[in-house]
């Protein structure tokens, strides 16, 4: 099955890894994920200005370039993996959808590529594994996790706003997809009350004392539940994560991964784990399986 793939900026430049293992694991389950000719950045956060759709631009040229090569794919959707490139695509989009003058605004504006029709479904790479079903990968698992006490940390983007429909991949309040997943490698879901809890985000440039107070409180509930690692679907929550950890002393520390690498792990492909960070998650096992 092909599926285009909207990569953003962070997996091109600070988290390769990322961009690889969701490439690597997809393909493992039968999914190519085909990148999107001409992308451009999504503007990183969706613009509240309701009198300008310059802030949106950018999403839409990617989704017209998208509209382009559906005809070759198996799926009217667009993936994304990292969590606010897929908020700020699933809101322009639904606001294109919902609101005919913006539309007709950024249609206007673009006049050097085709009329954006939005008709294009936006959805997260967390909502494709589901679809690919959790059942059939744990038939692909060739290294189970069991014993591995997983934290998920969903973040602002996956979940918020509530309101328009459509855009929380799952319950707000209590999401469970995530630790759906991680069950079906062999982990362990830790639960804990911070999981959808903002990391802080964007306050790191200006106010990183605010960043690092909210990611200690986070780390440090994971870690009161037992959690041998967080796994994120976000590259700018784990780098603040990231910060957190290292205010915090060693033993209080908490390893920081996004969720396709553990899922890498599990199926014997290669997931770019640091060599430190990959020793401690399978020193989590239980069952330790051979390398493949």
């Amino acid at each position: 099955m092909k599926v285009l793939f909207y990569p953003g900026c962070s997996l091109k430049s600070n988290y390769p890894e990322f961009e690889k293992t969701s490439i690597e694991v997809c393909r493992k389950l039968g999914v190519e994920l085909v990148e999107i000719p001409k992308w451009t950045c999504c503007g990183v956060n969706f613009s509240l200005a309701t009198d300008s759709v310059m802030r949106h631009l950018g999403a839409v040229r990617s989704l017209i370039n998208a509209r382009k090569e559906m005809n070759e794919m198996d799926r009217r959707s667009v993936v994304a993996a990292c969590s606010m490139c897929y908020n700020v695509l699933k809101r322009v989009n639904l606001m294109l959808k919902e609101d005919r003058d913006k539309l007709d605004t950024v249609n206007s504006f673009i006049d050097d590529e085709p009329d954006y029709v939005p008709d294009v479904e936006v959805v997260h790479l967390l909502t494709l594994l589901k679809d690919v079903g959790f059942e059939e990968i744990e038939s692909k698992v060739v290294r189970p996790l069991k014993g591995l006490k997983v934290a998920s940390y969903y973040g602002c983007a996956l979940l918020r706003p509530k309101k328009p429909e459509g855009i929380p991949i799952d319950d707000p309040e209590s999401p469970t997809i995530m630790e759906d997943l991680m069950r079906s490698i062999g982990a362990e879901p830790v639960d804990f009350p911070f999981k959808t809890e903002c990391c802080g985000n964007y306050h790191v440039v200006f106010r990183p004392d605010i960043v690092e107070m909210r990611a200690e409180k986070i780390i440090g509930s994971a870690k009161s539940r037992g959690a041998d690692v967080i796994v994120s679907t976000c590259p700018l929550c784990l780098y603040n994560l990231e910060r957190g950890n290292e205010a915090l002393s060693e033993d209080i520390r908490v390893p920081v991964v996004f969720f396709t690498q553990l899922l890498a792990l599990a199926l014997g492909v290669d997931s770019y784990l640091k060599d430190e960070v990959k020793k401690r998650i399978l020193e989590g096992c239980k069952e330790v399986v051979a390398e493949t």
